[in-house]
């Protein structure tokens, strides 16, 4: 008992002791843990001092944008940038190697040298724009950063210093909203480049106004002339680009990222402004029913702040959506009307019965197509709980591929129409699930809710599968509803590559794309799945996409599918579509 107490007497000492003896005691620790302790040491300071740098302003701009693109270097991005610079470079190529049969495919007709001045001023012109919005960027950059360390500097309380929003760098994914437009053009409507570059100068991170003014400056100051593209669409181009992206932001900014909206403002504008009486009939009646129906939605939407004023389920509140209706579909069917008829020499919906009536055909499809989704559909949703997670979300593409797959090839246009009308369905649907509008809102919640993952969640809008159809019929739009590979290749990537990708990588994935949750695994059955379905459909077509063009198409739009970080219902069908196309006529 009296050595344990004496022990104790000693340790009491031991901890005791003087600081000489600690420091003696010290040097009996592993020198390796020092040096770990002394380098986090070192890292905790540098950051320190980088952040009291950062909050007195004293770093300089270059500094800060410097780590946030430090920080941004990762492998999908840096391999997303190969993919779209290996493809800008084949656009470059189609320019340079094949100017006259590119000239001859987009019926430019110039006849003489004068007329015809440089083939490569799509391209250069194009490349200015692409220019001007760097530059843009830039400044908003630049900008921001100044304001945030004028802020900053104004303040003295440190938790109104750390509530301040740090300025970022532009959203990754913009660079397609640039580069997507931009090579459409050059390869398919090279003659419109003069409507789309002022549309290309244009950064969403500026005042609608200011936009406007910098994409008429870019036109005046690159010089911008064509004798193919007129006045009406190069002076309408940026006002509907910049009209579009506003209301976009407004009513949907929560559901869609920047790149997004700036996509979708180009459909908008490719719609309004470039869709003519060359077009097929599909793309002028989607024109028409958009301006009617969006002029309804206009009219209607001034009525709901009166709407949510009052009392929920009142007579008052029944009443104003009774209105609300009425104005809008009333509104909607008489301009479609108005809008239609002169075009079709009927009314719109007598034109459509005919138009299926009268041919076997396109009525035999139409029946089944009614058939199968009278039985399809209700099941689904009926059962949706008992089916596991990925494959309910995935079963609507493999009905729209079961749908579509054969009358793409043999009935185009039909294909185009069921597309323009489904799309309506479904802004229909969301609009009325989204604003939970009585009667069928809280019933449209209630069953769709078992469909929607986290990016579904963003906001209040569910656009999946708008983006889902809208992914399949744009590589048929850019084709003017014309049969031909490119034309299926949204078909193909979302209602097979993606749906193979996701339901295998889930089910058998081990290796996964660096930094992302997607498996090499799933983007080996995209490669496998599109590039066998291009070739069923060459064989079925008697088109010229040779084995290279098909490949590397197969290749890239499922690498980008596995390293995509926003939705790529839209952009992966349309990145395929520009790499079918210019791979196809161009080579290193």
């Amino acid at each position: 008992m009296a050595k344990k107490i004496k022990r104790k007497d000693a340790a009491t000492t031991v901890s005791r002791r003087t600081p000489r003896s600690h420091k003696k005691e010290l040097n009996f620790e592993d020198p390796e843990e020092d040096d770990k302790k002394n380098k986090v040491e070192e890292l905790e300071k540098e950051e320190k001092t980088e952040e009291d740098a950062e909050s007195s302003g004293e770093q300089s701009a270059w500094e800060y944008y410097m780590d946030r693109i430090e920080d941004s270097v990762t492998f999908p991005n840096v391999f997303q940038l190969a993919l779209i610079f290996f493809l800008a470079n084949m656009v470059f190529l189609l320019y340079t190697q094949g100017k006259d049969d590119l000239r001859q495919k987009n019926d430019v007709k110039d006849t003489t040298e004068e007329d015809q001045g440089d083939p490569l001023w799509p391209i250069v012109t194009g490349g200015l724009a692409g220019g001007a919005a760097f530059l843009q960027l830039i400044v908003v950059c630049y900008s921001s950063y100044k304001n945030y360390t004028g802020r900053l500097a104004a303040t003295e309380d440190e938790d109104e210093k750390e509530a301040i929003e740090k300025p970022q760098l532009p959203e990754f994914g913009y660079i397609y909203a640039i580069f997507a437009p931009l090579a459409v053009s050059l390869i398919k409507y090279p003659a419109k480049i003069a409507a789309i570059a002022p549309c290309i100068a244009q950064v969403p991170y500026l005042n609608p106004m200011v936009k406007v003014v910098v994409s008429f400056v870019t036109m005046y100051q690159i010089g911008i002339e064509s004798k193919d593209a007129t006045f009406f669409e190069i002076a309408l181009s940026p006002l509907v680009l910049a009209a579009s992206y506003f209301l976009l932001e407004h009513f949907l900014k929560e559901s869609l990222s920047i790149t997004e909206r700036t996509l979708f403002s180009y459909l908008a504008v490719a719609l309004l402004v470039f869709v003519d009486d060359n077009s097929d009939v599909s793309l002028v009646i989607f024109q028409k029913l958009f301006m009617a129906f969006g002029a309804g939605l206009g009219l209607a939407a001034c009525l709901g702040d009166i709407y949510r004023s009052q009392t929920p389920g009142s007579i008052a509140q029944k009443a104003v959506l009774t209105v609300i209706y009425v104005v809008f579909f009333g509104n909607s069917i008489v301009l479609s009307y108005k809008f239609l008829y002169p075009i079709l020499g009927q009314a719109p919906w007598t034109w459509i019965v005919d138009y299926i009536r009268t041919d076997p055909q396109k009525l035999a499809i139409f029946k089944l197509w009614a058939t199968s989704s009278a039985v399809f559909v209700p099941s689904i949703l009926t059962f949706a709980k008992y089916i596991p997670f990925e494959l309910r979300r995935k079963v609507w593409h493999f009905a729209i591929f079961a749908a579509l797959a054969y009358p793409i090839i043999i009935e185009p246009q039909l294909t185009s129409l069921a597309l323009v009308g489904l799309f309506g369905v479904f802004c229909l649907v969301e609009l009325a699930r989204a604003y939970d509008l009585p009667p069928f809102g809280g019933f449209l919640r209630k069953i769709l809710a078992p469909f929607e993952d986290k990016k579904d969640s963003k906001g209040p809008f569910v656009l999946s599968y708008l983006l889902l159809v809208l992914g399949v019929a744009v590589p048929l739009w850019l084709n003017n509803c014309s049969v031909g590979g490119s034309s299926v290749i949204g078909l193909i990537t979302l209602g097979l590559g993606d749906s193979l990708a996701s339901l295998i990588g889930k089910a058998v994935g081990k290796i996964y794309w660096p930094e992302t949750s997607k498996t090499a695994e799933g983007s080996f059955f995209f490669l496998i799945s599109t590039a066998l379905a291009l070739y069923g459909y060459q064989t079925q077509e008697k088109v010229g996409y040779d084995d290279y063009a098909i490949l590397i198409t197969s290749f890239i739009t499922a690498a980008l599918e596995g390293n995509l970080q926003i939705n790529d219902n839209l952009l992966v069908p349309v990145m395929g579509w520009i790499s079918l196309e210019v791979l196809q006529r161009a080579r290193y």
